[in-house]
């Protein structure tokens, strides 16, 4: 996973290259209903102008709603982005936690954004549990949650625990390469098996 992501994933990604927990999440933040092309127009910009939490609190929503407008909903996402620097800034002096039960209290933070900053900023070996992580486990190792809403399912948590590596290098490359696994190769309709570096020990394909 790892030899694939340093060939053929998006290395380039600016909140890849950095352990900057702020600036981890307010990529989290503007990801959220938009692709990464997207969000790389407005990214740097947007940490230029509010490079910490105290800067986006006292920012003005319409002149934050007017910068990130290309990535859509826009009220929304700036309402949400002013509140978290408010809530940074007023209970922790605008230095972001390094605990998982601490980021999951900021508005906004759920296991999957807190996991992140863990991961990126933390030098925590946190796996990235989201729908494209699953997909990829439910089809290679043949787990299955009973879950509704399966990324709240602490088994498959546990799981992707499990095979994250410990190094948190490695985690990074590991976690990143798995997202970028699933939307080149292994994605929801008619994935590329053939071309899939898991194939070997793929269960949904050596079952096929």
């Amino acid at each position: 996973m790892i030899e694939w992501y340093r060939m053929y994933g998006d290395k380039d990604l600016p909140w890849r290259n950095t352990a900057d927990p702020w600036a981890i999440l307010v990529a989290a933040f503007l990801l959220r209903k938009t692709t990464a092309r997207q969000v790389v127009r407005v990214y740097e910009e947007f940490l230029r102008r509010y490079p910490n939490p105290k800067a986006l609190a006292s920012a003005r929503e319409d002149e934050v709603r007017e910068l990130i407008r290309p990535l859509g909903i826009e009220h929304q996402r700036a309402k949400h982005l002013i509140e978290l620097a408010k809530h940074i800034e007023a209970r922790y002096g605008g230095r972001i936690p390094c605990s998982k039960e601490k980021l999951k209290e900021l508005p906004g933070v759920g296991d999957y954004i807190a996991s992140e900053v863990l991961l990126a900023a933390c030098g925590s070996p946190e796996p990235l549990l989201d729908r494209n992580m699953i997909r990829i486990l439910e089809r290679v190792l043949g787990v299955k949650s009973t879950k509704k809403r399966p990324h709240t399912d602490p088994k498959m948590w546990s799981t992707a625990r499990m095979i994250v590596p410990k190094d948190p290098d490695m985690a990074k490359e590991f976690n990143y390469g798995m997202l970028d696994l699933a939307r080149k190769i292994c994605t929801a309709r008619k994935p590329l098996c053939t071309e899939c570096p898991l194939n070997d020990i793929c269960t949904y394909y050596n079952n096929d």
